[in-house]
């Protein structure tokens, strides 16, 4: 397994991690679109995200003109702009059904990058609402979001290219898919990774719930 140069160890090391992937295939009842989720970084990406969630769909709700696409269309757009799919493409990638979470099934890196540009949105839109004095079309906050990606994309540049190599990575070695626009992003898998996801240190959700616990008694009683 720690022979590098080697074509034939390369092989057998193949060979091996795909037997592994196999049984934590059999272990996670067939699939393992959610080994995502055995990280020990999840659970706390997964809070922030789904704070930042909330106030990134408050500022849509306060700041622009009713209208059903303004969710999808917006969420799309920071999708597009991290990974270069839509929510469904994503979701077709990873064959997940309608009733599945997308961000249930990506990785801690990718998940606080999306809290990034929630929060740095919703900001955005909220300055762009006190400037009007009235809410804004959906028109309007599209173009913001051009205007918001053109200012922030030097400073995501590198959280953006690490998130793409991660996502590619990972989806190809432990999911078997391909993210057909982020193919130029595919690299060796990491021992760390396997060590994350397959290892000693990796653990099912459940054990991760209860271990925070404590965590989740603290907030409720905030």
């Amino acid at each position: 397994m720690l022979l590098q140069g080697s074509d034939k160890a390369k092989d057998v090391r193949s060979a091996i991690l795909d037997i592994v992937i196999d049984v934590l295939n059999t272990k996670l009842g067939g699939t393992t679109k959610y080994i995502n989720q055995r990280e020990e970084s999840y659970v706390p990406s997964a809070l922030r995200e789904f704070n930042y969630r909330q106030e990134f769909t408050n500022a849509l709700d306060n700041y622009i003109s009713e209208n059903g696409f303004k969710y999808s269309q917006l969420t799309d757009k920071i999708y597009l702009s991290i990974f270069r799919e839509k929510a469904k493409e994503y979701r077709q990638i990873l064959k997940l059904s309608s009733k599945e979470s997308v961000r249930s099934t990506m990785y801690s890196e990718v998940l606080d990058l999306i809290s990034a540009y929630e929060n740095g949105f919703s900001d955005f839109l909220k300055k762009a609402f006190n400037k009007k004095g009235e809410k804004l079309k959906l028109s309007e906050a599209n173009q913001l979001f051009k205007e918001f990606e053109n200012l922030t994309e030097m400073a995501f540049k590198p959280l953006k290219e690490k998130a793409r190599s991660l996502m590619a990575s990972r989806d190809m070695a432990f999911r078997d898919a391909l993210h057909e626009q982020l193919k130029d992003y595919i690299s060796e898998v990491s021992q760390e990774d396997f060590d994350k996801f397959l290892g000693e240190k990796s653990k099912s959700l459940e054990e991760r719930l209860k271990e925070n616990m404590d965590v989740f008694i603290r907030l409720k009683d905030k």
